[in-house]
């Protein structure tokens, strides 16, 4: 079937509009599907807002055409079709997902089947169930029986639906002769889009396909419903966002295709089906209206008026804000939030930025989210007044659209814009939203100067008086922000510890050896590794320094130091392990996939930070049973406990007393304190900031003490197994979100009080693939 001209087999043209997340998982299922077949992919894109611009950057291959405006859907097939040429042509939606196999059966059939000109598979929803994408061609009764209406909801087995919807009337797996198929899947063959031409582009969106198929059919050409391949479809989501405009469009081209297909003794019946049609569309819209009046009125309702308006959306809006998805705690920590929240009881909008190009970006943990995902590509990490207030605005405007209950946000920048915004938004519209922010680490000391820093410091003052709750992810977090900085009363704080998936890292022993062989390095050869961003607040300078004062004074022990990471400091940091004489004994290894496998050789993990919220690398570290030394840097004394023994011998501090106000108190409140420069603690070890020689007198002690490093690892693993748990945070999330949408005495009756289930196996669960861990470039 293939020409010279046209080597392709398949030319697969999607329609996008404000689907990029769906349109992405789209594309990644037809890679992982075509399985050899040769194919080109056609994306048109209707002026869409979400960062469409990503598909280019995930799938070069694809050919993405951007329109300056939404031309519907029909338009924008022809213009996929001009664009085309191959002997089938698939048209797709971008919230479909296409199975392995399906291209295989549905072309071996077409081409023992000439004479049919439209296939259409088996189309499924989320939950496996068939939607009603075979039917037969409208009545005046399908008005009221169709597949969607109320009446078909109340009574699904009435046999009007089942003589319009066709699926329920077939065996699975035998093809059929149908009226029509659903243009969310269609295989055309190409000479019976020669025969018949292109959509019909009067029809901007619904019953272009039932239009085409009639045409089909028309002219001699068969249409097919084929049950023996299948794709998912999470339905309506690009139409969903113009409820109003869909409902509009819905109703003229019902009226169109009336007037295009019936029989000249049914012209009679114009006003009639004109009259009915736009009492229909009436009802349609005062219901919309009515629906969207009693959530904006809600606050002002009685309890039993909520229970009509939870009755009429049944979900809280949440909207989540963060400033980019870069590789660290807060892109793991909300991708488990979006991904484990109850879908039934709450509604996700996640906004982010741009990722600079000197970061990770983790945004491939959001693959597959359900719901929406909003990108603002001048919310970036950098201080811009121009950009930053071009993505206030834009925050606005999604305020206003979305509407939610509840927004939270993440990180500083987008904390700042998030709130600011929402205090504009509901002076403007009059309407209460609550407010979350999540301080995952602060900028207050380490980032910036001195007045920069205070700056900062009072901005997050008068910000803390517009926030409902403020979320911390430990408890010395807590009392750094209340006490030091003073940010807020003790009542608006609440802490949450992170939640992970630790599993990976529980078995990261049965990996052991692979690390080193793919970096050549001996089993006899001491592994010290230090995990994340090259960025100054890390502080890598302090580790190789360090490095460099270890293998002086342990010239004997055979050892080599890796730098886990990559960021805006790899080639200064590069140039540093020169002067220093270090670059046989540091290795640079990037971003990582297989974290579980590094942590499995390491045998010292290294934080050297000036500031942190609850390090991640420690975490997983320590599900993997690797010692762990630190700087005294925010939340990290909360993982790694209280101060347990003393090493062996002592000598003059290198520094009068310890940075962290906390640790101060400890080494002038207690007796015995280690003056060697480093504490050992229940999990792990504590050092001084600044401190290389201490740092590096506590990689001796640790190397020359295994024994002692077994009992703190296994009390480690033991503690990130039962506090970090991923049920937990959701739970407790979930409870803040409900205390702060609905009045308690409303919550029972609505039905949101349900106790979130224990039981993992019964929440269904986000893992990222087996080869994806994470702190990883994707």
């Amino acid at each position: 079937m293939k020409t010279e001209n046209n080597p392709n087999l398949l030319d697969i043209i999607i329609v996008n509009y404000n689907s990029t997340e769906h349109l992405l998982q789209c594309l990644k299922s037809l890679h992982e599907s075509l399985d050899g077949i040769s194919a080109r992919v056609i994306v048109e894109d209707n002026a869409s807002r979400d960062g469409v611009g990503r598909v280019q950057t995930m799938f070069p291959q694809v050919v993405l055409s951007k329109n300056i405006y939404n031309m519907g859907f029909a338009k924008a097939v022809n213009q996929g079709l001009a664009e085309s040429g191959a002997p089938y042509v698939v048209i797709l939606n971008p919230d479909t997902y296409v199975v392995e196999g399906f291209f295989d059966s549905v072309i071996r059939y077409m081409e023992d089947n000439t004479d049919v000109g439209i296939v259409g598979p088996r189309i499924l929803n989320l939950d496996g169930s068939v939607q009603g994408s075979a039917r037969s061609f409208p009545t005046p009764l399908t008005a009221l029986f169709g597949r969607s209406t109320l009446l078909t909801k109340w009574f699904p087995n009435n046999r009007f639906t089942s003589r319009n919807v066709l699926t329920t009337r077939t065996d699975g797996v035998t093809p059929i002769p149908v009226d029509w198929v659903s243009g969310a899947c269609m295989v055309v063959r190409r000479k019976a889009i020669e025969d018949v031409g292109p959509m019909d582009e009067r029809f901007f969106i619904y019953w272009e396909d039932a239009d085409w198929c009639q045409r089909m059919w028309d002219f001699g050409w068969k249409v097919v419903y084929f049950p023996q391949s299948h794709v998912i479809h999470y339905v309506g989501v690009s139409s969903s966002q113009l409820l109003v405009r869909s409902a509009i469009e819905f109703h003229k081209s019902s009226y169109r295709l009336f007037e295009k297909h019936s029989k000249p003794s049914a012209r009679l019946t114009k006003p009639l089906v004109f009259g009915g049609l736009a009492t229909r569309l009436l009802f349609v819209l005062s219901s919309e209206g009515l629906r969207r009046w009693a959530l904006r009125h809600k606050a002002h309702l009685t309890p039993e008026e909520v229970l009509l308006a939870r009755r009429l959306d049944k979900r809280i809006k949440v909207l989540q804000i963060i400033a980019r998805l870069n590789i660290g705690g807060p892109a793991i920590h909300l991708a488990f939030l979006v991904h484990g929240l109850d879908h039934s009881r709450f509604e996700s909008t996640l906004v982010t930025g741009q990722v600079s190009p000197e970061e990770g970006d983790m945004s491939y943990l959001f693959d597959g989210f359900r719901e929406k995902v909003v990108m603002i590509p001048e919310l970036q990490r950098e201080l811009n007044l121009v950009k930053d207030v071009m993505s206030f605005c834009r925050v606005l405007k999604i305020l206003r659209q979305e509407k939610p209950d509840i927004v939270h946000t993440h990180t500083a920048k987008a904390g700042s814009i998030g709130r600011l915004a929402v205090v504009v938004y509901s002076f403007i519209c009059r309407r209460k939203v609550s407010v979350l922010h999540t301080f995952h680490g602060h900028v207050f000391r380490g980032y910036f100067g001195k007045l920069k820093s205070l700056f900062f410091i009072w901005t997050e003052r008068w910000l803390a008086k517009v926030t409902d709750v403020i979320v911390v992810v430990s408890d010395s977090q807590k009392e750094e922000l209340c006490s030091e900085y003073h940010i807020g009363p003790t009542s608006k704080f609440k802490t949450i510890k992170l939640g992970f998936d630790l599993q990976p890292f529980f078995s990261a022993e049965s990996q052991k050896g692979v690390f080193r062989r793919s970096l050549g390095i001996d089993r006899n050869t001491i592994l010290v590794g230090i995990v994340g961003r090259l960025v100054p607040i890390k502080n890598h300078k302090m580790f190789l320094r360090s490095a460099r004062i270890f293998l002086d004074q342990n010239p004997d022990i055979p050892t080599k130091f890796l730098l886990i990471g990559d960021g805006e400091l790899r080639n200064d940091l590069a140039a540093f392990c020169d002067e220093q004489g270090l670059s046989d004994h540091v290795q640079f290894c990037g971003w990582r996939r297989d974290l579980p496998k590094v942590y499995a050789d390491l045998d010292i993990l290294c934080m050297t930070s000036i500031n942190e919220g609850t390090p991640v690398s420690i975490i997983e570290a320590m599900a993997s049973s690797v010692p762990v030394i630190s700087t005294d840097a925010g939340g990290v004394r909360d993982l790694l406990g209280m101060l347990t023994r003393l090493p062996p011998r002592a000598r003059p501090p290198a520094k009068p007393a310890w940075h962290s106000p906390a640790a101060q108190q400890i080494a002038e409140g207690q007796s015995g304190v280690s003056q060697d420069g480093f504490q050992v603690l229940e999990r792990g070890m504590l050092c001084r900031q600044d401190d290389p020689e201490g740092f590096a007198s506590g990689l001796q002690y640790v190397i020359k003490n295994r024994r002692i490093w077994e009992e703190i690892s296994n009390s480690a693993r033991s503690f990130v197994s039962r506090v970090y748990s991923r049920e937990q945070i959701l739970s407790d999330i979930e409870s803040i979100y409900l205390d702060l949408v609905k009045p308690d005495q409303v919550r029972s009756t609505v039905g949101l009080d349900a106790p979130r289930l224990a039981d993992a196996s019964k929440v269904a669960p986000f893992r990222p693939k087996s080869d994806m861990v994470s702190l990883s470039r994707p």
